[in-house]
């Protein structure tokens, strides 16, 4: 396996919290998505690295017949008690447990950055169909926004900023060039729905207790300088890129 291990390990705990604070997806960008790569009813969809199955239940209200691969044993606990009707696989992107050309679209929400992308990019390849189509997608901060940007710098957010994974698309000889689109959103959240949500990060989840709650206390007093609820702003950072009609990839 070839997955981050903080990927894994750090989703192995609090997933019902993960399931309640993450945000989903908004409908502008389902329809972009579901447009681009012809998602609609009977269309094959893999839901990897599916997590609790934010993106597969909107995948499957819009009548695809969806099936889900999850490292983590704890999320795919959650995922089954959260998602009726759609199989969850134990699985990574590199080591997908399905026949080669099964499905017509491969989605990966909040999970790609995990991945080794060369083998995950093969290996996606090899279970799409040619002229398939791979869909990645994330719910990020919206840098441009003071507040947003002052309360992950007090959540002490070690990842940088956004990421443009057309590069790494465009390294492998199994996709065309990747097509970026960014959606911006905002949510209004009470502080302790946003302590909630910093709490559910990977790197959180794996500091040690003490750290971790010095921490989200700094976030809690933070936010606290603000009257509820408070609006947040985000970005969704969506790509959409097809299978080459190429022999899959061994």
């Amino acid at each position: 396996m070839t997955t981050d291990d903080l990927g894994i390990r750090g989703f192995a705990r609090g997933t019902d919290r993960y399931e309640r604070a993450r945000p989903s997806y908004s409908n502008e960008a389902m329809d972009h998505l579901c447009a681009g790569a012809g998602i609609g009813p009977g269309t094959a969809v893999l839901d990897l690295a599916a997590g609790t199955g934010k993106l597969t239940r909107l995948l499957a209200e819009r009548g695809a017949r969806v099936s889900a691969v999850e490292p983590s044993a704890a999320m795919r606990e959650t995922f089954a008690r959260m998602v009726e009707g759609v199989p969850v696989l134990a699985g990574t992107a590199e080591s997908i447990p399905l026949p080669d050309g099964a499905v017509d679209v491969v989605t990966v929400a909040q999970a790609f950055h995990w991945f080794e992308p060369e083998p995950a990019l093969r290996e996606i390849a090899r279970v799409l169909r040619p002229g398939g189509v791979l869909a990645l997608l994330w719910n990020e901060r919206d840098q441009e926004n003071a507040l947003v940007d002052r309360l992950y710098e007090v959540a002490e957010w070690p990842f940088g900023g956004l990421r443009d994974y057309r590069p790494a698309v465009a390294r492998s000889p199994w996709f065309e060039p990747a097509e970026r689109t960014l959606f911006r959103r905002r949510e209004s959240l009470t502080h302790d729905a946003i302590v909630e949500r910093i709490a559910t990060f990977s790197y959180v989840t794996a500091m040690g207790d003490r750290q971790r709650g010095e921490m989200l206390a700094r976030v809690r007093e933070f936010v606290g300088e603000y009257a509820e609820p408070v609006e947040l702003a985000h970005v969704t950072d969506t790509y959409l890129a097809r299978r080459r009609e190429l022999p899959a990839p061994r």
